[in-house]
């Protein structure tokens, strides 16, 4: 652990250049001190310890999150992203939140005092080696839920197996999304006992979601949003690449459709408006609060944690991040509740069962360039938006469950 130690400082040193800038940054040098030392004052009592990295991971947790308090209220989430953390802190009223430690062995141990732990559940997967040889060491079971790993994960990992095998080891059990992570994990050196395939608690998440969905003129009051005759395309979750062949299909397509950008990050939003303007397509951005028109303007949502609802109010969902393999697609499971078709890149390996089972179906289509994106919309028969929408939605019911597998296996866990 000391090694390690060390092996951080001198990586932080190395990288000060990169990082001194957001010292001078209030809400930085917080988030900085927060990682250093947990933003909670020592309970009675010990806590179940949920870790997530950001806001898509945390939103995944809603329902977990809810289940787990009928059990104890004891419960501590920490997270790793200045959003995601922040979006903790408002919709997890009942639990602590705090930021995720850095990985020393001084500072996993402060924050080890602090929330006394029964039990660490991780989601997805990170890899903290003095975080998981510290909770080895106090015998603190180690659970990984919703576990994936990537193609180019599983590579790297091989690779350099004799690093990440004994911390792979550290993790007493592993629920994984579907069959191909499990294969890979073998393939890692972790035992088949220790592994269960539970599916993607973001089946879960999205159903639930589903039950409480608000009416879609209650969502576009909401949104301010004035109604329009025209079917609605959403482009989410969009990084530069998707933005690459979206953009130049708008100045054909805003004739017939209205048009919503929900990028991924929203600081990038300035960017894809600038862009816009230099195509003389007018904008409106969420934020500056005022009536959008999607008669007239292309909107470009700059706020995280609306996604659903703006699922619910379009016909058609281009869901971003399926162009490069390294990023591997976004969330296929909230459009696809929602009986919406789902137009993307070829790369869905994030989410491979529901991706592939989609694209099957001709619920997810392929979209290569931006010719093919305008041709697609423009010749599409609307009929096939009612002849999909209850296929999509059970396909995503079909896949429900992932939940109560964990739960299930949690209740042992933690048993008196």
């Amino acid at each position: 652990m000391m090694l390690l130690d060390l092996g951080y400082l001198f990586f932080l040193l190395l990288s000060f250049p990169l990082w001194f800038r957001f010292l001078f940054k209030k809400k930085y040098r917080q988030l900085i001190r927060f990682r250093f030392s947990p933003d909670i004052e020592p309970g009675p009592h010990p806590n179940i310890w949920i870790h997530a990295v950001s806001v898509g991971e945390v939103k995944s947790l809603n329902r977990l999150i809810s289940r787990l308090s009928q059990l104890t209220p004891h419960i501590v989430l920490s997270v790793t992203t200045p959003s995601g953390y922040r979006y903790s802190r408002n919709t997890y009223t009942g639990i602590r939140v705090i930021s995720a430690p850095l990985d020393f062995s001084f500072v996993i141990r402060k924050f080890f005092k602090r929330i006394h732990p029964t039990l660490l559940i991780l989601n997805e997967l990170e890899i903290w080696p003095n975080w998981l040889r510290f909770m080895h060491r106090k015998k603190i079971p180690v659970i990984l839920i919703n576990g994936r790993i990537s193609e180019s994960a599983f590579k790297r990992y091989q690779r350099f197996g004799f690093l990440f095998r004994r911390f792979f080891n550290l993790i007493d059990f592993y629920f994984l999304q579907a069959e191909i992570h499990k294969k890979r994990f073998i393939a890692l050196g972790i035992p088949e006992s220790r592994m269960h395939v539970c599916g993607n608690i973001k089946a879960d998440e999205a159903a639930a979601q589903l039950e409480s969905v608000s009416e879609k003129s209650e969502i576009l009051k909401q949104l301010k949003i004035k109604p329009t005759g025209k079917k609605v395309v959403t482009f989410a979750s969009t990084h530069a690449s998707d933005e690459g062949i979206i953009i130049p299909a708008l100045p054909a397509l805003r004739e017939k459709f209205g048009l919503i950008i929900v990028p991924r990050h929203p600081d990038r939003s300035q960017k894809i408006r600038r862009q816009l303007d230099a195509l003389h397509i007018r904008v409106a951005l969420w934020t500056e609060g005022r009536p959008v028109d999607l008669e007239e303007s292309v909107l470009i949502v700059d706020k995280i944690g609306f996604l659903f609802n703006i699922f619910a109010v379009s016909d058609i969902v281009f869901m971003g991040g399926a162009f490069t393999r390294k990023i591997g697609g976004h969330n296929l499971y909230e459009p696809a509740v929602q009986g919406k078709l789902i137009l993307g890149g070829p790369h869905v390996n994030n989410f491979p069962t529901i991706g592939e089972e989609l694209i099957r179906k001709n619920i997810y289509q392929i979209v290569r360039n931006s010719a093919d994106l305008e041709n697609m919309l423009l010749r599409l028969d609307h009929r096939v938006l009612d002849s999909i929408k209850n296929l999509s939605r059970q396909t995503v019911m079909e896949k429900r469950g992932s939940t109560d597998c964990i739960l299930d296996h949690i209740r042992e866990l933690t048993k008196p």
